[in-house]
């Protein structure tokens, strides 16, 4: 059974930003503004402004006003919510900006459903939701997961109509709320959809992270241990040693075939593998394709075919590698920031080790960890 990797689906709203660009040891991006009541134009105060998949993110004072300090340039979705009122997605572009931000909410309209259920039917429904929400977290959470270091605290929210149709029609949204003791974050998954088919698997929202306080030093030094290994011989790791031209040196062992995991037909082919040559110019005979605009700061990511890839690196001494994952670009190219992050993470399918990643292993796209 295909399982996808976690996707950020990116909703193309237009918005009103800031950006003040302050000048020091390199450019500061702040991004100011306010929120407001849609109809009244009061001040929303203790409303979060948040970039998702980051751990970037502001609260609004008693005027509704917020700042958030040191912006990646790089396109990014921008998440406001409050309890009182509907969650807002914008998109911003930090190169196209107005001079002002003035974000309106609606009054958040809450539907109660009454619903009568006989004891007999209370105790079957709640067996098969029990079951069903099972398969839910090891899809969402992914594999190697351990239920007593994250949880989903607001799980009663999902409809057992959405967890049992087994449609490739993904389920109405939800804003979703993790506490992952096991990386140490708080993951407001917002507007998060799936869909649990028979030969396919599903999701994508808008995560946004807050770390959260360790209760002793040791609990610091655990999470720290614990996000390098979810961060070492991931898709980032990967795709910022193509970036760099570092496959080798950053322990993993990867290379070109036209094996596709995804097709039977595959299986019959005679398999052909070659060694991974990083183009970065244009005008080399690299066979992997990873070439920069500087005007957009972005790299341009093509190959033919499907790259499959170990991890040697620290943490896999016990395994000696990790299992194998295959990478595969969806259509033509995928764009790829400097810090290893996907422009559209639809762009780009994994399979095996990767594609069984999740909620569980998941870090802020601004998180690095420090160089040994």
């Amino acid at each position: 059974m295909v399982r996808f990797r976690f996707l950020f689906s990116l909703m193309l709203i237009l918005s009103s930003l800031t950006l003040v660009l302050q000048e020091g040891f390199g450019q500061i991006r702040v991004l100011k503004g306010r929120v407001v009541e849609k109809e009244s134009g009061n001040p929303i105060s203790y409303c979060t402004v948040a970039l998702v998949g980051t751990s970037l993110g502001s609260i609004t004072d008693q005027d509704g006003y917020f700042e958030i300090k040191d912006l990646p340039n790089e396109t990014l979705n921008i998440v406001i919510s409050h309890i009182a009122y509907e969650n807002r997605i914008l998109v911003y572009d930090p190169k196209r900006l107005p001079e002002s931000l003035i974000i309106k909410l609606d009054p958040a309209v809450v539907e109660l459903d009454q619903v009568e259920i006989s004891t007999k039917g209370k105790s079957r429904v709640a067996r098969k939701r029990r079951r069903e929400i099972g398969d839910f977290y090891n899809m969402v959470l992914g594999t190697g997961y351990d239920d007593k270091d994250i949880e989903l605290t607001n799980a009663e929210i999902i409809d057992l109509k959405d967890l049992t149709s087994k449609s490739t029609i993904y389920s109405t949204n939800y804003d979703l709320n993790f506490v992952n003791q096991h990386l140490g974050y708080e993951i407001d998954y917002y507007n998060f959809a799936f869909y649990m088919a028979d030969k396919a698997k599903s999701f994508f929202g808008y995560p946004v992270f807050t770390e959260m306080r360790p209760e002793n030093e040791e609990r610091q030094k655990q999470w720290v241990t614990n996000r390098e290994k979810a961060y070492y011989g991931s898709l980032t790791h990967f795709l910022r040693s193509l970036i760099e031209n570092k496959v080798a040196e950053e322990n993993f062992l990867a290379s070109l075939t036209n094996y596709n995991p995804s097709s039977f037909d595959s299986k019959k082919m005679s398999r052909k593998t070659e060694v991974i040559r990083i183009d970065s110019t244009g005008y080399s005979e690299g066979n992997v394709h990873m070439i920069y605009h500087k005007e957009k700061e972005f790299y341009e990511l093509s190959f033919d075919g499907v790259i499959e890839v170990f991890y040697v690196g620290p943490g896999t001494e016990e395994l000696e590698t990790t299992p194998l994952s295959y990478i595969k670009v969806i259509g033509t190219r995928a764009i790829v920031y400097p810090n290893g992050v996907l422009k559209d993470p639809l762009s780009i399918m994994t399979y095996g080790y990767l594609g069984n990643k999740g909620v569980y292993e998941m870090l802020p796209s601004n998180y690095l960890p420090k160089r040994k």
